[in-house]
């Protein structure tokens, strides 16, 4: 199973900064959280499920500050060629423009465990997989 790399560009807001005028790490976290969904939703996997994507672990080095401008969250994951597995790994970046150079703000790496909702236990990347594909199959 092949999944593309997926940008999304936001708009950093004023609310967005701290008192030192640049995107709060908390905030930073959400942008992440948000390219995610994106990710999800490109990819037509629904979150309104019995299996879930819970995260396990997260890894960020901040590169360079985000001041107030436009970013782009770069999400992608790792490994989905194993497929049996109790746990995924995305692979995240917040790219920006700087005097017409890209450059990589923040690089983050996210372990997503799969969760049964209702029994509360451990699930595989498959299984969530085949689920979400079973939803669109009986909507369309």
């Amino acid at each position: 199973m092949s999944f593309e790399l997926v940008s999304l560009k936001l708009q950093v807001r004023p609310n967005d900064l701290d008192s030192l005028g640049h995107v709060n790490n908390a905030t930073v976290l959400e942008y992440l959280e948000t390219g995610r969904w994106d990710w999800l939703k490109y990819h037509k996997l629904q979150i309104k499920q019995k299996i879930i994507p819970v995260i396990a672990r997260i890894e960020v080095n901040f590169r360079k500050e985000i001041i107030l401008e436009d970013v782009i969250i770069k999400t992608k994951l790792e490994e989905a060629n194993k497929l049996a597995q109790y746990q995924a790994n995305f692979w995240q970046s917040i790219e920006l423009f700087r005097e017409k150079n890209l450059l990589v703000a923040v690089e983050a790496r996210i372990q997503l465990v799969f969760i049964d909702s209702t029994q509360r236990t451990l699930r595989t990347l498959q299984e969530f997989l085949e689920e979400a594909n079973n939803h669109n199959n009986s909507i369309n």
